[in-house]
């Protein structure tokens, strides 16, 4: 009997024994384990799996606040404040998702000067502007972590800009009097950019549970501009007079606007780590380019390559949503 009480407390104190070590991560996490060795890199330890089998596992020391071996208390938080910064992260492969709203820096006095001159009020000549300076953008980017603050990869980035609206136009005339005919707007500007990327990521506080990110990219920039106009006119032909009503018709006209040049983009972003691997947050990016040549084609016309008298500037500013997700 006293010997089936022996062995029954040895196996309480086993359990015991192999239950009281556990490691705290940054993150604030608890890693119930028994702990194998400690070393300046990493932290060796096992978990109960199924039954009775242990799987061996570690942990790097950066990612770790403190542990407890067997009563032992190891803190290593001031020891990761020197080598967290160069230290090699556990997840090295982070995807970048973006999406919001953009804002296009073009000039576009010109066409409001246009639409002035064909006598339409200047508020809908401002509204019709606006919606086509105003659109979305959506943009995703891969980096490889080569320490836990520097990343490269490369970055992608789709914007779309439209707008539709009608307004009057000068029509032609055989008598000497004003005619104003409607005419029919409708524009979608869609923009690329390609790019590879540098990113640079500090977290702020022991618990690492915010941080801030930055990134910079130069790449290629392709514009694609869709133009469909419907004019209505009216047909005087020879004749200075009509005694009935005047031939009348819709003149359509479509025309594609493509151009690509060199850019830069800039992002930066404050973000909240939900885990070590996932965090989300707020994002804001400038992309700058100049577009120096277009190509032009209509129904009847195109022109490839044209060097434009005075570059366009189709820089924008993002912002929106972003969400990080880190993996092997």
């Amino acid at each position: 009997m006293r010997s089936l009480l022996l062995v029954l407390l040895l196996s309480i104190l086993t359990i015991l024994a192999k239950a009281q070590d556990k490691i705290i991560t940054i993150q604030n996490d608890t890693i119930e384990c028994r702990i194998i060795s400690v070393n300046s890199e990493r932290i060796s330890y096992e978990q109960q799996a199924s039954g009775h089998q242990m799987i061996g596992k570690s942990i790097a020391i950066p990612d770790v606040l403190e542990y407890f071996r067997s009563g032992e208390l190891g803190i290593v938080q001031e020891m990761n404040a020197s080598v967290r910064k160069w230290k090699q992260p556990e997840q090295r492969l982070l995807f970048s998702l973006q999406t919001g709203l953009a804002h296009s820096l073009t000039d576009y006095s010109n066409m409001k000067e246009f639409f002035l001159s064909q006598g339409n009020p200047e508020s809908e000549s401002d509204n019709y502007i606006k919606k086509l300076k105003n659109g979305y953008h959506v943009s995703t980017n891969f980096h490889y972590l080569l320490t836990s603050f520097l990343g490269v990869g490369v970055d992608y980035t789709f914007s779309s800009f439209s707008s539709k609206s009608n307004f009057l136009a000068n029509g032609y005339s055989g008598m000497n009097v004003p005619l104003y005919t409607n005419m029919e707007m409708d524009e979608k500007l869609f923009c690329h950019f390609v790019g590879a990327s540098v990113l640079f990521q500090q977290f702020i506080g022991e618990k690492r549970k915010l941080k801030f990110t930055e990134t910079v990219s130069p790449g290629m920039v392709f514009l694609r501009e869709e133009t469909r106009n419907n004019l209505y006119q009216i047909y005087w032909g020879n004749n200075d007079f009509y005694s009935g009503e005047s031939p009348q018709y819709y003149d359509s006209s479509n025309l594609l606007t493509r151009g690509h040049t060199f850019g830069a983009k800039g992002g930066l972003s404050f973000e909240y780590c939900i885990t070590s691997q996932l965090s989300v947050g707020l994002s804001g990016n400038f992309m700058w380019a100049k577009l120096k040549k277009v190509s032009v084609k209509s129904s009847t016309n195109e022109q490839n390559d044209q060097e434009l008298e005075n570059k366009i500037d189709i820089s924008r500013i993002d912002y929106g949503f972003i969400l990080r997700y880190n993996f092997y």
